[in-house]
């Protein structure tokens, strides 16, 4: 019995010490900062990127609407999610009454360091 809950014990720590060392989605994004911004900057405007891989992340599409470069990871209850490049200030004033083609109306976006920012569309 002892064994079995030692091995518990193991699994739990190996379990949060990965969890602890890999980071979170949001800490990868900010520390690729650099390659984001080189990906983002390439971008004219309305051009849409078929899926990539940027630092390690993946990516659904990369685009770029009314200055504000978006990385979407995925969909989530038919509504896009990834992360926002937005070196003008807050993408929210930029996309106020401005909608994405075939996209959300609605946006939320949560300030993560400089420039980025996590982003969620609603539809």
């Amino acid at each position: 019995m002892a064994a079995f809950f030692g091995v518990l014990v193991l699994a739990g720590a190996l379990t949060m010490a990965l969890v602890v060392f890999r980071g979170s989605g949001d800490d990868r994004f900010v520390r690729a900062a650099a390659e984001v911004e080189a990906v983002a900057r390439t971008l004219n405007e309305g051009d849409r990127l078929c899926p990539r891989t940027v630092a390690g992340m993946e990516f659904e599409e990369v685009s770029r609407e009314h200055g504000v470069v978006f990385f979407q990871q995925g969909e989530s209850a038919a509504s896009p999610y990834g992360y926002a490049w937005s070196p003008q200030g807050d993408p929210a004033g930029l996309l106020d009454g401005a909608e994405r083609p075939g996209d959300p109306v609605d946006h939320s976006f949560e300030h993560l360091h400089d420039a980025l920012y996590s982003w969620m569309g609603r539809r």
